[in-house]
């Protein structure tokens, strides 16, 4: 039970640790050069091109970024997922947006706070890809003929 429960920490993980192994062991390698730097082994100018190689293949290896952790752009993703995206909330005010009301009327059908609606209403936009009002609608109308919307 606990090897299995172990195995799922570093899967979930894996990226945290590589990331604290690469770090770890650069570090100690740097100990060990600084040593030869000072008993004058090796010149400065050799250790600061070591470091500098030893940071540049550490961000080359943590820019390997592995295929299943690649997630598609909001563009991408099919209609109804981004109803799924959006809060309850946020799909309530959705629904009175594209029944035409204005951020005023919405704030105050929802006893909140006009920034509020315009904090909704931004994290909308922006889950849905669209820049305006009208793309909104648009877009809300479309998702409720491909999936009514309770």
């Amino acid at each position: 039970m606990k090897t299995a429960n172990l195995k799922n920490f570093i899967g979930e993980h894996a990226r945290a640790i590589q990331i604290g192994l690469l770090t770890g062991g650069t570090i100690i390698l740097f100990q060990v050069i600084s040593l030869f730097v000072t008993y004058r082994y090796l010149k400065l100018d050799y250790y600061l091109c070591l470091v500098a190689v030893c940071f540049l293949v550490t961000g080359l290896l943590l820019n390997k970024r592995p295929a299943q952790a690649e997630t598609t752009l909001p563009q991408e993703r099919p209609s109804q997922n981004l109803l799924a995206l959006l809060t309850s909330k946020e799909l309530l005010i959705l629904r009175l947006l594209a029944e035409g009301k204005t951020n005023k009327e919405i704030a105050a059908v929802q006893f909140v706070e006009l920034c509020t609606i315009k904090t909704h209403v931004n994290n909308i936009y922006t889950k849905l890809s669209v820049s305006n009002r009208k793309e909104a609608r648009s877009k809300y109308a479309e998702m409720t003929q491909k999936s009514p919307v309770s």
